[in-house]
């Protein structure tokens, strides 16, 4: 059966105008700063990572003091009171439509469960804000296209916060592609798995609820917004990525970190076909994503795509760029054995074109260094996205690019729970399904 959060066109418009004004009505005010102006700050959703995003903007201001925070919001007043005192200047909120209603902010980030990321970017760029949303960009395909079409048409800034493309890794192997070194890429693979016995969970407060008072009251009405609206449950709020109403699982969470760089390496392209396969495999406590997952996707560039992943396994496929002259050997982009973390990729030649790649590069390897991806801090990701607010430019990871990789990840979740195999019509830009 289709997925739930999977909404109508008329319903998404809907759940849109819960992000902030009628979208219609929305002004579109935005603030043209200064060589010297602060940029304000909006931070939505102060939760793990979140938390780690207000980090990243208080190490920006004190190595570079062009920014303000001025807002600070979240559903869990707890969570709300501890950024609170990180971020005093900034006043806290617990709806986040108070936050785009004030036209003094330039940006926010969004860092809620998914099925916000959407209808708060919407509302943000009609309101005149620049956006980083942490991935996915949204929860559906049809999301996205609308994301991605509105952040042209109102030239807003959106970086999706996939910080290994501020890094210098997949530039890096870019050229290389670009070069011709590794002939025509054929196919590429990749990871992201751990093995983590309470798969992944995050610590459960059991006094937190909507009846509670105080530091541990929860707004479950505006937390749920869009979503099936359901009685309080203390699992679906702090381990969203277990159910499907709020997530896309392994898929968006960790899939999205590997598809994405794969884009910028050989081609930002949509898919022309995607599957996915897997499986609740070890988990039995009551979870709708599976702890095993495999996205396969073919591209109109003529290459072939599989990224397979565990939270039971952390061994997946070795992180390889196939081409017809050449190979290019990966350390993995993430959580990954010891023997797995290195900052370097290696280059074989294939058999029919040893000698030609022995006489020009000299030896039977070549070996790449600084290409790991254990190195590099997050924050050079928003770092570009302040710069990009500034400049006007395109961010590393821009909302066409989060479109096109979103469809690879929607559809392997689509695919997954429904048992078919997905197309995508690029020139309509529509699913197609058959079968």
């Amino acid at each position: 059966m289709e997925s739930s959060s999977h909404l109508s066109q008329r319903n998404f418009m809907k759940a849109a105008t819960l992000g902030g004004a009628a979208l219609a009505a929305a002004p579109a005010w935005g603030r043209v700063l200064g060589a010297n102006d602060r940029i304000n700050v909006g931070l939505i959703g102060v939760g793990s990572r979140g938390s780690d995003h207000l980090d990243y903007l208080l190490q920006h201001r004190e190595n570079k003091p062009d920014i303000e925070i001025v807002a600070l919001c979240d559903v869990y007043q707890k969570r709300l009171n501890v950024a609170a005192r990180k971020a005093p200047g900034a006043k806290t909120y617990v709806h986040h439509q108070e936050v785009l209603q004030r036209s003094d902010i330039d940006v926010v980030f969004i860092v809620t469960p998914d099925h916000w990321h959407a209808p708060i970017t919407l509302a943000a760029m009609e309101s005149g804000k620049d956006v980083y949303v942490e991935k996915p960009m949204t929860h559906t395909v049809e999301e996205s296209k609308v994301v991605a079409h509105r952040a042209k048409e109102l030239k807003r800034v959106v970086q999706v916060g996939v910080q290994a493309l501020s890094w210098k890794r997949w530039h890096k192997i870019h050229d290389i592609i670009q070069s011709g070194m590794i002939g025509q890429v054929v196919a590429v693979q990749g990871t992201y798995s751990s093995n983590s016995p309470r798969g992944k969970r995050r610590v459960m407060d059991t006094a937190a609820g909507p009846e509670a008072t105080g530091e541990e009251h929860i707004d479950w009405k505006q937390w749920l917004g869009p979503a099936p609206q359901i009685p309080f449950n203390a699992d679906r709020f702090f381990h969203f990525r277990k159910y499907w109403d709020y997530s896309g699982g392994i898929a968006t969470d960790l899939h999205y970190h590997i598809v994405a760089p794969f884009h910028v390496a050989v081609a930002n392209d949509f898919p022309t076909r995607v599957a996915g396969m897997g499986g609740l495999w070890v988990y039995d406590d009551g979870r709708e994503i599976p702890d095993t997952f495999l996205t396969a996707a073919d591209y109109p560039s003529k290459y072939s795509m599989t990224i397979q992943s565990s939270q039971v396994n952390e061994n997946g496929p070795m992180m390889m760029i196939r081409g017809t002259k050449a190979t290019i050997h990966l350390s993995d982009e993430w959580e990954a054995p010891p023997s797995r973390k290195y900052d370097y990729a290696d280059i074989f030649p294939e058999s029919p074109f040893a000698e030609e790649f022995v006489k020009k590069y000299g030896n039977d390897q070549v070996r790449v260094e600084g290409v790991g991806g254990w190195y590099e801090d997050d924050i050079k990701h928003v770092d570009n996205f302040l710069d990009c607010v500034r400049s006007r430019q395109q961010p590393n990871c821009h909302a066409d690019l989060g479109y096109k990789v979103s469809v690879t990840i929607d559809l392997s979740v689509r695919s997954y729970r429904n048992g078919k195999m997905y197309y995508f019509d690029a020139e309509h830009e529509q699913v197609v399904e058959k079968g």
